[in-house]
């Protein structure tokens, strides 16, 4: 059995949500370093590796903008653990803000840490939150290179957008961009696959009017990019993250405040 009939195989234990714990995470690593060099890629190596990852869920871009001339705040919808990895591959410098747990897990932490610069939030704390605005006009101000970018789920957890209320929606990513004079970018990212196209579709640059809600905007966008998709694949999605999307619902949290 080769590399990529195992990681079907470990996708299908996630239901194919293309969602899972740390545990399987690690054996999902092992088995996309082995489909790459059985591919003929260097894994060791930020472009084999991207490559390889490229392939393997055959992803397309659509209208992706030159990421060497400009700066941005990448904000993406969240519909799976693959989709940091998969935008990560798409430019050397992008900084990802995840969840705690994931930054201070060893295993994946030590694999990141190889291509990737991973920063650990813990939603749930207010001097986190502060010191994530405080490195992140840092790092676009002061560190190098020039050509660098930050990636950040304004869901905060995986869920579906079209079901998302706006108070669902963080509005950290645009105090980052606001702080930092940096522009917000919206990416439509379908649910990773290992049987269809994986397509990522790039908006322009979101243009906030004040007094304009980031949240409202931030989800027409995401519909609207979805829309220009023909037959946009709809996610799977396991019962929590099916069900994290109003207040008042079993998993509902509010993330950051408003």
């Amino acid at each position: 059995m080769n590399a990529i009939q195992i990681l079907k195989q470990l996708i299908e234990t996630t239901n194919n949500t293309y969602s899972f714990g740390s545990e399987t995470a690690g054996k999902i690593v092992k088995v996309l370093v082995q489909s790459m060099m059985e591919r003929g890629y260097d894994p060791r190596t930020f472009d084999g590796f991207g490559k390889g990852i490229l392939e393997i869920f055959d992803v397309q871009t659509i209208n992706m903008p030159d990421l060497t001339k400009d700066r941005y705040v990448m904000v993406p919808n969240h519909v799976s653990d693959f989709d940091a990895l998969i935008l990560a591959v798409l430019h050397p410098h992008i900084r990802v803000v995840s969840k705690s747990d994931w930054a201070k897990d060893e295993g994946i932490r030590s694999f990141w840490e190889t291509h990737f610069d991973l920063y650990g939030l813990d939603r749930t704390s207010a001097m986190s939150l502060r010191n994530l605005l405080r490195d992140s006009f840092t790092y676009f101000t002061e560190e190098t290179p020039s050509d660098k970018h930050m990636l950040i789920f304004s869901q905060g957890t995986i869920s579906d957008f079209n079901k998302n209320a706006p108070e669902r929606v963080s509005t950290l990513a645009k105090k980052i961009a606001d702080r930092s004079n940096i522009k917000l970018l919206p990416i439509f990212v379908e649910q990773p696959s290992l049987h269809h196209p994986t397509r990522i579709v790039f908006g322009t640059p979101m243009q906030m009017v004040e007094g304009e809600d980031f949240r409202t905007n931030w989800l027409n966008e995401m519909k609207k990019l979805q829309s220009t998709l023909p037959n946009a694949r709809q996610p799977k999605l396991s019962h929590k993250h099916a069900n994290n999307n109003k207040p008042g619902d079993e998993f509902f949290m509010s993330l950051f405040g408003g």
